[in-house]
């Protein structure tokens, strides 16, 4: 029977929170300013007003100083709430919608329900910090990641993508695959590993003995999807961020982090001597 924890460790949580913040914090200068650079804003699915630039430029300013609140972890519940109440209001206000933008504000509001700033932040340097936090907010936050691989595994499941069509049209204009390699004698293993790797990351993550196999298997996949998707800077600038938000949530699998001296690291057990019997616990010694 699956027994869920009550408790966590509090710094892989703090991990996964400041990398969250720096996300924000880079997206906030790109959307902010894209009006200015001549991306169209426009309200989603065309419903509401076309707001000016200004309006996107400043919610972009009000994201970032929420973002920095989050990676130094002052009020940072609230400020990730900000966080995600800005990057709703550039996906529905003004139409900049990605995989990573929905995930950033998924991440940052069920940050805002967990305890996040319970370790490396400000609040612990103060002393009140907490080396263990409320486990079902990080579990939820477990169960996004798994969301985000399964979602992506199960919507590739078509004649399509597996027959190496997908993948072709994809990596097309990719700078850093070579023209040889868009056969099918390619790119069908490489359809049908993706979707595989997919599966396995979204449930091995679960199981303390298939996660760092698991971890290597997602780190590789985000590292082939940067390769072959890039058709530029900005591609691979974007398809970094889409991989810290997706592998920085490994972090968030850690059930234990052993701490002696107040700091991680390995546990020291002392060994016994071969000539000194071993006593019961209800003896004391003299």
């Amino acid at each position: 029977m699956l027994r869920l924890p009550d408790t966590l460790p509090a710094r892989p949580l703090a991990g996964y929170r400041i990398l969250v913040g720096l996300v924000a914090g880079l997206k906030a200068v790109e959307l902010g300013a894209s009006p200015l650079l001549g991306t169209r804003a426009g309200p989603l699915f065309g419903v509401g007003p076309t707001l000016p630039a200004p309006v996107w430029l400043a919610l972009g300013a009000v994201m970032g100083l929420a973002a920095l609140a989050v990676v130094v972890g002052w009020n940072a519940r609230a400020a990730a709430l900000l966080v995600g109440l800005c990057t709703a209001g550039f996906v529905w206000g003004a139409g900049y919608y990605s995989n990573h933008t929905y995930l950033l504000f998924t991440a940052a509001v069920l940050l805002s329900f967990s305890d996040c700033d319970a370790a490396w932040s400000l609040r612990s340097r103060r002393g009140h910090g907490a080396d263990r936090v409320w486990a079902a907010p990080v579990l939820v936050l477990r169960a996004q990641i798994t969301i985000v691989y399964f979602y992506a595994a199960i919507s590739k499941i078509r004649p399509d993508f597996l027959s190496g069509n997908g993948l072709a049209s994809w990596t097309w204009d990719s700078v850093l695959v070579p023209a040889a390699m868009l056969t099918p004698v390619f790119l069908v293993p490489m359809a049908f590993g993706a979707v595989l790797t997919e599966l396995f990351v979204a449930f091995g993550l679960w199981s303390s003995r298939l996660r760092p196999v698991a971890v290597v298997a997602g780190t590789g996949l985000h590292l082939g999807m940067i390769a072959m998707l890039s058709d530029g800077l900005h591609a691979a600038i974007e398809l970094g961020l889409f991989a810290t938000l997706t592998c920085g949530g490994y972090l968030l699998f850690a059930d234990r982090v052993p701490v002696v001296g107040g700091l991680p690291g390995a546990v020291v057990v002392p060994r016994q001597r071969r000539s000194e019997p071993a006593l019961p616990s209800t003896v004391t010694r003299r």
